[in-house]
C-alpha cells in the first residue's frame, strides 16, 4: 500500500502510450551538442540512446569530435534520450519531436575533479574518450552501481573480469583480489586519498563505504608509478561526483533488503548549492545496514551477524581560479566471527573437513545477535583538498588527510572478563601534492604530464596480553613524474617514481625472542632494547612504466589497443616482517620475518578492445615475474596437533611469510552484445589467473580459480510510466582449482560450482524525479559450495539462496530560475541539471 502510494506520487503520468505514427511521417531529425557543466567543453565519444514509448529497440549514436550527434528518420512524438559517458554522470531527457529538425543542448555533470582549459585532456584524432592511459580498467556507475547497493566493496567488484573476493571469517567480510593480488598489493583510493587500515588480516574487509561512491573503478595491473608501491597488483578507486556547480538541490534516498543474510538498510544524501552563495555547496550523507547470520543450504553460520553505519559531510567552494573542500567521514562496523572457526582438537578439524560441515552445525542459529568472538571498528577520515590555477604553468592540486582506525577484537573468554582482547590504534597523516602542467607542443606532438610528491606519517599502538603486530612508526615519501605524448591516433606514456620509507618498530620480549629463536631477526637492523628489542628499516624503491594507447585502424575508430611494460617495487608491510600470533578475526597463526626486503615485479600487459554501438568486446593478457615475492604460504606442522599447531586458542593452521621467485600470468575476456533490432542483450566475462613458485617448481597457493560469468537480458518496451525495464537470467561458473600445492594444503580445493541468478528492474522517471526498483536473486538452486580463496572453506560452506530488493529515489531541483525561464528551457529541449542522473 505504501509502495503504491509512493510510486503514484513519483510518477503522476498517463500509462497508455499513443499509437505510433505512420512510417511516411518519420522524416524528422534530432541534433544535439553535448558539453560539460562548468567548462562548456564539447564531449566527444559520448554514447547517446534514443527510445520511444511503445516501440521496441534502441537507436544509438556517438558524439563526434565537436560533441555533436545527429539522428534522422524520426517520427513525431515524445522520445527519451539517455546519455552515457564514463567520466560524467548519466543524463536523461524527454524531447518532443515535431517532424522537422529539433536541436538540444545537453550538459553533463563531471565525475572527475575540475580542470582548467590548459591541462584538460586532449581529444586524440577526434576519437574522444576520456579514459586515457595504458592500463586496462573497468568501472561501475549509474544504474549498474545502483543495483549493487547494500553489498560490501569486494562483492560489488567481484563481477568484474579479473576481480575475485578473498572471503573472510565473518558475515560479509572480504577483500577484492585483482588478478590474484589482494590487500598488500592492491591500493584503495577514496576520492584520491589512500585508504589506511589494519591490513595485516588477509580477511579484513577494507573500512570504506561503497555507497558513498558515484563511480567505482578498478585499474588492473601495476599502478605503482602514479599511486605508490602498494599498487603493484592494481588500484580500486571510489569516487564521489563533485559538488553541484550550479544552484540546485540534489538528493538521493534508497532502501534495500535481503533474505540471506536476512536484513536490510537505507541511505540518504543531500547536496545544496545555494543561489545566493555562488560557488559554495555542501553535501551531507549517511547509511546504515543490519543483517542477521548467514545461512548455508543446510545450516546457519552461527554468529555472523553484522551492523554497519556511515556518515559524512563535505563543504566546498569552486571557481575557475581555485577549489577548496573540507570533509569528514565516519564508519562504524560491528561484526560477529563465525563460531565454526573454534576447533578443539586436530581430530575435530579433520572430521569437519571430511564431513563437509562443522561438527556442531546442528546447534548453530541464524539470529541478529553479535556475540563473542567479534570485532568492532571505528574509522575516521578528515581531509582538506584544493586546486589552484597557476596560469600558463598549469594547476596545483593538494590533499591533506588524517585517518584513525580504531579496531577492537573480542575473543571467547570467561564471563568475568570484560573488554577486548586485542586493541589497535592506527593514526595516519598524509600530504599529496601534484602539479598538472599545461599542454606543451613538441613538434607534431602534444605533451601532458603530472609532477607529484607524497608524504606519510603513520603510527600503530597495539595492546593485548598476546603478541600479533608490534608498535611501530614510519615516515614515507615519494616523488613521481608521469608524462603523456599524444598525436593523431597514438598516445605514449612514460612514468618514473622514487619511494622511500623509514620504519621504526618496538618489539616486546616475546616478539624479540621469537624472531631470534626462529632465525627470523634482521641482526643488522634490530638490537636488544630493555626486555625486548628495537628495529629500524630504511627502504628505497624505484618504479617505472612505459605504455602506449593506439587506435590501430582509421576505418574502425571504435577499436583501441593498450599496452604497458613496467618495473614495480613494493616495500614489505609490517605484518610481513613482524607478525607473530593469531586473532579472533584471523583464524590462523601468522609468522613474519624482519629479514624480508623489497619485492620487485617485471611485467607487461596488453588489451585490445572494440566499443561499437551494439557490440563491446575486450580481450586482455598479462604476465609478470616477481623477484623475492613475499609468499604467505601454509606450513603443515609436526607433533601432537599435526598438521596444525597447538596454541592457547586451540589448534590453528600456520601460515608464514617466505620470499620466493614467482611468475604470474593470465587473461580476461569481456563482451556485451545488444541486438540492433531485438530487445535482447547478453553480457559476460571470463578470467584466468596462473601463479607459479619458481623456486619450488610448484603452483602458488591462494590463486583464484577460473571463473566464467554470463547474463542474458530481455528489455521490455518503453512506456509513459516506465523506462529501461528488463528481465535477466545469468550464471557464474567457477572451476575447481587444480593448480595448487596439495602437499601443503590443509584441505583439498573445493569442487567446481555453478550459481544461478536472475533479476528484474525498471525506472519510473518524471520531470524532477527518478525512481529505480530492482529485485535480484542469487544462488537460486541453493547450491552448496566453497570458494578456494575463502578462509572459510576450511570450516564451512558459503551462503545459500538469497533475494535482494532495492528501491531508490533521486530528486534534482534547480534553484534561482523563474517559471518563465523553466518554460523557455523546456521549449528549447535544453537539459539542465534537473535532468541529470548518475
Amino acid at each position: 500500500m505504501h509502495l503504491a502510494a509512493l510510486l503514484t506520487w513519483a510518477l503522476n503520468a498517463e500509462a497508455a502510450p499513443p499509437p505510433p505514427p505512420d512510417a511516411a511521417e518519420c522524416v524528422g531529425s534530432w541534433e544535439a551538442s553535448v558539453v560539460e557543466v562548468g567548462t562548456g567543453e564539447p564531449l566527444p565519444g559520448v554514447r547517446v540512446e534514443l527510445t520511444r514509448a511503445g516501440v521496441r529497440g534502441v537507436l544509438t549514436a556517438r558524439t563526434d569530435a565537436e560533441g555533436q550527434v545527429r539522428i534522422e528518420a524520426l517520427c513525431p512524438g515524445d522520445v527519451r534520450i539517455t546519455v552515457n559517458d564514463e567520466e560524467h554522470a548519466e543524463a536523461r531527457l524527454k524531447v518532443t519531436l515535431d517532424g522537422g529538425e529539433t536541436t538540444t543542448e545537453i550538459a553533463l555533470d563531471p565525475l572527475h575533479a575540475r580542470h582548467g582549459p590548459l591541462v584538460r585532456q586532449v581529444v586524440i584524432g577526434g576519437h574522444g574518450g576520456h579514459q586515457t592511459g595504458s592500463s586496462a580498467s573497468e568501472s561501475l556507475a549509474g544504474d549498474a552501481l545502483a543495483r549493487t547497493r547494500g553489498k560490501g566493496l569486494a562483492d560489488t567488484l567481484s563481477e568484474m573480469a579479473g576481480v575475485s573476493t578473498l572471503r573472510g571469517s565473518a558475515g560479509g567480510m572480504g577483500k577484492p583480489m585483482i588478478r590474484g593480488h589482494q590487500g598488500r598489493r592492491t591500493m584503495i583510493l577514496v576520492d584520491g586519498i589512500r585508504h589506511e587500515g589494519q591490513d595485516w588480516g588477509i580477511d579484513h574487509a577494507p573500512e570504506v563505504d561503497p555507497q558513498a561512491a558515484d563511480r567505482l573503478t578498478v585499474i588492473k595491473g601495476a599502478g605503482t608509478t602514479r599511486f605508490g608501491a602498494k599498487a603493484l597488483g592494481g588500484v580500486v578507486m571510489l569516487q564521489s561526483r563533485p559538488l553541484p556547480q550550479r544552484p540546485s538541490v540534489r538528493s538521493e534516498v534508497s532502501t534495500f533488503g535481503g533474505s540471506n543474510p536476512l536484513g536490510g538498510g537505507g541511505a540518504a544524501r543531500v547536496e545544496i548549492a545555494p543561489p545566493r552563495a555562488r560557488g559554495f555547496a555542501i553535501r551531507v550523507e549517511g547509511n546504515v545496514n543490519r543483517h542477521r547470520a548467514i545461512v548455508t543450504p543446510t545450516y546457519a553460520l552461527d554468529n555472523t551477524g553484522s551492523l554497519t553505519w556511515n556518515a559524512g559531510t563535505l563543504l566546498g567552494y569552486s571557481s575557475d581560479a581555485f577549489d577548496l573542500g573540507v570533509g569528514y567521514r565516519l564508519m562504524r562496523s560491528k561484526g560477529g566471527i563465525c563460531a565454526c572457526l573454534r576447533i578443539s582438537t586436530p581430530e575435530e578439524f579433520e572430521q569437519s573437513v571430511a564431513r563437509g560441515r562443522p561438527v556442531d552445525a546442528d546447534a548453530y542459529r541464524a539470529d541478529f545477535a553479535i556475540e563473542r568472538p567479534r570485532q568492532e571498528i571505528w574509522h575516521h577520515l578528515a581531509y582538506l583538498n584544493t586546486r589552484v590555477r597557476l596560469g600558463r604553468l598549469g594547476e596545483l592540486h593538494g590533499i591533506y588527510s588524517f585517518q584513525y582506525n580504531d579496531r577492537e577484537e573480542y575473543g571467547v573468554v570467561r564471563e568475568t572478563v570484560v573488554g577486548p582482547q586485542l586493541t589497535f590504534g592506527l593514526a595516519t597523516h598524509a600530504v599529496d601534492l601534484r602539479l598538472e602542467h599545461a599542454r606543451l607542443e613538441v613538434g607534431r606532438w602534444s605533451q601532458f604530464g603530472t609532477l607529484g610528491a607524497n608524504f606519510n606519517h603513520q603510527s600503530n599502538d597495539f595492546e593485548a596480553a598476546s603478541t600479533l603486530i608490534p608498535d611501530y612508526k614510519h615516515n614515507s615519501w615519494a616523488l613521481y613524474n608521469v608524462e603523456r605524448l599524444t598525436r593523431d591516433r597514438v598516445e605514449l606514456e612514460i612514468g618514473v617514481r622514487y619511494e622511500g620509507m623509514v620504519r621504526d618498530t618496538t618489539l616486546s620480549e616475546r616478539d624479540y625472542l621469537g624472531q631470534v629463536a626462529s632465525d627470523r631477526l634482521d641482526t643488522e637492523a634490530c638490537a636488544a632494547e630493555g626486555s625486548g628489542g628495537a628495529c629500524q628499516h630504511p627502504f628505497h624503491a624505484v618504479s617505472g612504466t612505459l605504455g602506449a594507447l593506439l587506435w590501430p585502424s582509421v576505418r574502425l575508430p571504435e577499436m583501441t589497443w593498450r599496452s604497458q611494460l613496467h618495473s614495480s617495487a613494493r616495500i614489505p608491510s609490517i605484518d610481513e616482517q613482524f607478525m607473530n600470533g593469531a586473532a579472533p578475526s584471523f583464524p590462523i597463526l601468522g609468522v613474519g620475518s624482519s629479514t624480508i626486503g623489497i619485492e620487485r615485479s617485471w611485467g607487461g600487459e596488453s588489451t585490445l578492445a572494440y566499443d561499437g554501438d551494439w557490440l563491446f568486446l575486450e580481450a586482455a593478457g598479462y604476465a609478470s615475474f616477481i623477484d623475492d615475492y613475499i609468499y604467505f604460504v601454509p606450513q603443515p606442522q609436526q607433533g601432537q596437533c599435526a598438521p596444525l599447531s597447538c596454541t592457547t586458542r586451540g589448534p590453528l593452521p600456520v601460515f608464514a611469510f617466505t620470499p620466493t621467485d614467482a611468475l604470474f600470468g593470465g587473461g580476461e575476456l569481456r563482451f556485451d552484445v545488444k541486438a540492433p533490432r531485438l530487445p535482447l542483450s547478453i553480457a559476460g566475462s571470463a578470467s584466468w589467473v596462473r601463479g607459479q613458485n619458481l623456486v619450488d617448481r610448484e603452483p602458488l597457493a591462494l590463486v583464484p580459480a577460473d571463473r566464467y560469468v554470463a547474463t542474458g537480458r530481455y528489455h521490455l518496451p518503453e512506456s509513459r510510466v516506465s523506462s529501461r525495464a528488463y528481465l535477466e537470467l545469468g550464471g557464474t561458473l567457477v572451476a575447481r582449482q587444480r593448480r595448487t600445492p596439495l602437499e601443503i594444503e590443509f584441505a583439498p580445493p573445493p569442487p567446481l560450482y555453478f550459481l544461478l541468478g536472475a533479476g528484474a528492474g525498471a525506472e519510473f522517471a518524471t520531470e524532477r524525479r527518478v525512481v529505480r526498483l530492482s529485485v535480484v536473486g542469487n544462488n537460486l538452486l541453493n547450491q552448496r559450495y566453497r570458494d578456494y580463496t575463502s578462509l572459510l572453506r576450511y570450516f564451512a560452506d558459503e551462503a545459500g539462496w538469497s533475494v535482494q530488493l532495492r528501491l531508490s529515489i533521486d530528486l534534482d531541483v534547480e534553484l534561482g530560475e523563474s517559471s518563465g525561464e523553466v518554460a523557455q528551457r523546456r521549449r528549447r529541449g535544453r537539459l539542465g541539471s534537473s535532468r541529470q542522473r548518475g
